[in-house]
């Protein structure tokens, strides 16, 4: 279980018991590092400066335990050794070097220690050096938490030996944690190849925060607390609505990939759950949870549902060294609680393209009676690779589709053209919303478009909700980048949520093109409506001098330029501008250190008979902008702390015609 707190603390009362057994010595003086001090260990190169290091430093600085033994230890990462640093504080991966023991005698057939960081064989670990021979014993797992290890030195009892404590790597997990090097009789327990969740991260999802802060985005879906990016496993499972997203628990930074997880009843009002999915460490390999897919075990060929409630499937990304894999989780409760199939090894193995490929987006496929999986494997060239299985668990290759544009995070659903549902083509995209419109018979996608761009801006990594109610294709997306809102807006969270947008299919003088646009749940939130039509604007006036006053807003326009320059639009926090010689919508914003810069652009703005149309959503801390009915869009972060002094629609340089003019003032989704 995802969430038995006793089987953790079981696992961590086992490794921290394993440090004594019967008949062990210590190999010499301070092979257990107990003085403070390197005596009895010479130190070369930059590595092991400042060492040891006093407590659970790794904890200090919000990462997993060190499973430290007594005080004092080997952490090629830490700087604190009690009287240098302060606790948490730490030197990075870029260091190398050697720590090498006073010569000692073998005496018992193991040597057993503690050993944690990089898993990186041949360039950081612990080898035993024997006269000429040097024996590499072992390397890290990818977790600063110490393990128990036990080599086994039968052959070299009596010998004269040395211990070397070495660091080769400069880069990710370039360091290694060792701690307490005993001879001992027996083996120890070694833990490092049993499932366990990784330390530090729970499933508790911030019961004590709320959603009245004045910088806090109120119809976005936002984490109570720290980072967000792409949205997971979205599906409707017959009852309610399921977003899981990539989170980091425990800072407003990425890092420590976790799936959290809220539900809905619409899409729009969202209410956090406990965490998914978390990190976990199996075969020696730690990693964290990528994005994936959720379904609905709609004909139960998993073979675990119980009673009624069908079963949902989370398929992942294991990111763990050195390649990553897919697996699998599931739920039989309604995703109240998860279980890892086969303790989460592979049920996808890496292809090989790519130690990186990630993001599987898993669907059922009515026409051929199979589930489909479609994965990002490589990059330059694009590879998209197409699997089938029967039972969610053995999955058979079907086809590559090669293309440059292709990266991370792909999606492949059918929509009807044009509302006709004789009439389906798929649409496939990526995470930075390139897509092509084709036909996919469960095998092989054929396209029937060049490569085309949908979504400007902050939009990233959208998925589309599985098992949708009436075949509707709706879709969130990330919004990445902008401001840490965290340390600049004063709220406990970063990064947001796009609103849900409706996907569609409608024939254009070009072709079938694809269209979005925003759920039409959104008028729930509704509060008040304001409506005008059949104005001329002329320079100087305001269409919306009767509005009053506004904060959350959807607003939808129809006009037709005349002889004006810009069309302008100062709304709560944000003035946008739409320029009839550049044909373009823009609005000046702020870049990643809060300074202004333009940070909205949507080029081209389809015309309809001369007219432009144009809906606006703005949040506290997002605009999101659609251009000619959905037929392109842009979504935006900007500074809650600037905007116009007046709310306005006003023309320059000329008249405008106003055809229609609808403003909805939103109450909050929270």
């Amino acid at each position: 279980m995802m969430r038995n707190v006793g089987l953790v603390c079981g696992l961590l009362l086992s490794v921290c018991l394993m440090g004594r057994s019967q008949g062990d010595e210590l190999l010499f003086p301070n092979s257990d590092f107990e003085t403070g001090t390197l005596e009895g260990w010479t130190a070369e190169g930059e590595a092991f400066v400042d060492q040891p290091t006093k407590g659970d430093n790794s904890r200090a600085r919000n990462r997993e335990t060190a499973n430290v033994q007594g005080e004092w230890w080997i952490g090629g990462f830490e700087r604190y050794t009690g009287a240098v640093g302060q606790p948490g504080a730490t030197r990075g991966d870029q260091p190398t070097g050697t720590l090498t023991s006073q010569p000692f005698t073998i005496r018992r057939p193991y040597i057993s220690f503690r050993i944690g960081a990089g898993n990186l064989p041949g360039e950081v670990g612990v080898r035993l050096l024997v006269g000429d021979e040097r024996v590499e014993l072992a390397t890290g797992i990818d977790s600063e938490t110490m393990v128990p290890y036990s080599a086994n030195v039968r052959q070299y009892v009596g010998r004269e030996a040395r211990l070397q404590v070495f660091d080769a790597a400069s880069g990710g997990w370039g360091h290694i944690n060792v701690d307490d090097f005993r001879g001992t009789d027996q083996p120890v327990v070694d833990t490092s190849k049993e499932f366990a969740l990784a330390d530090g991260i729970t499933a508790t999802s911030y019961p004590d925060v709320g959603y009245d802060q004045r910088y806090r985005p109120q119809f976005h879906f936002v984490s109570k607390r720290n980072w967000l990016n792409d949205p997971n496993g979205m599906v409707y499972d017959g009852r309610r609505y399921h977003l899981f997203f990539q989170h980091n628990p425990l800072a407003t930074v990425w890092g420590n990939m976790t799936w959290g997880h809220a539900t809905s009843p619409d899409m729009v009002h969202w209410t956090q759950q406990p965490h998914a999915l978390l990190p976990y460490r199996v075969d020696r390999r730690s990693g964290t949870i990528f994005s994936g897919t959720a379904v609905v075990d709609h004909n139960n060929r998993l073979g675990v549902q119980e009673g009624d409630t069908k079963t949902l499937c989370a398929f992942f990304t294991f990111a763990a060294k050195p390649a990553f894999y897919q697996a699998m989780a599931y739920s039989t409760d309604g995703g109240a609680t998860w279980k890892y199939w086969n303790e989460g090894r592979p049920v996808v193995e890496n292809q090989g393209f790519n130690s990186g490929e990630r993001d599987p987006k898993v669907f059922w496929h009515e026409p051929s009676k199979q589930w489909v999986m479609v994965l990002w494997v490589q990059r330059d060239p694009g590879r998209i690779r197409f699997f089938t299985s029967d039972n969610l668990v053995d999955w058979q290759f079907a086809s590559d589709l090669m293309r440059d544009w292709a990266f991370e995070c792909m999606d492949l659903l059918p929509l009807a053209v044009d509302g006709d549902e004789q009439d389906t083509k798929w649409l496939l995209y990526d995470a930075s919303f390139d897509y092509e419109i084709g036909q996919f018979d469960g095998q092989r996608f054929v396209s029937e478009t060049p490569a085309l761009k949908m979504g400007r801006g902050n939009f990233y990594a959208a998925q589309t909700f599985n098992n949708a109610p009436e075949g509707r294709a709706v879709q969130m997306g990330w919004m990445r980048g902008g401001p840490n809102s965290a340390t600049h807006y004063g709220v406990p969270h970063n990064q947001q949520m796009s609103f849900p947008y409706e996907l569609q299919l409608r024939t254009t003088p070009k072709g079938v093109r694809l269209f979005c646009w925003p759920i039409q749940e959104i008028n729930k939130l509704v509060q008040q409506n304001w409506k005008a039509d059949g104005m001329t604007l002329e320079p100087g006036a305001n269409a919306l001098k009767g509005v009053g006053e506004l904060d959350l807003v959807d607003l939808e326009v129809l006009f037709s330029p005349g002889d004006a320059q810009q069309v302008v639009f100062d709304l709560p926090r944000v003035t946008l501008r739409y320029d009839t010689n550049r044909n373009s919508l823009f609005h000046t914003g702020v870049n990643d250190q809060a300074e202004p810069v333009e940070v909205m652009t949507i080029d081209e703005v389809p015309m309809r008979e001369g007219m432009v149309w144009l809906r606006i959503l703005v949040d506290r801390l997002s605009v999101e902008a659609f251009v000619g009915g959905g037929r392109q869009f842009g979504a935006y972060y900007i500074d809650p702390r600037s905007g116009p002094d007046t709310i306005a629609m006003r023309a320059e340089g000329g008249k405008v015609k106003v055809h229609s003019l609808t403003v909805q003032k939103l109450e909050s989704a929270w």
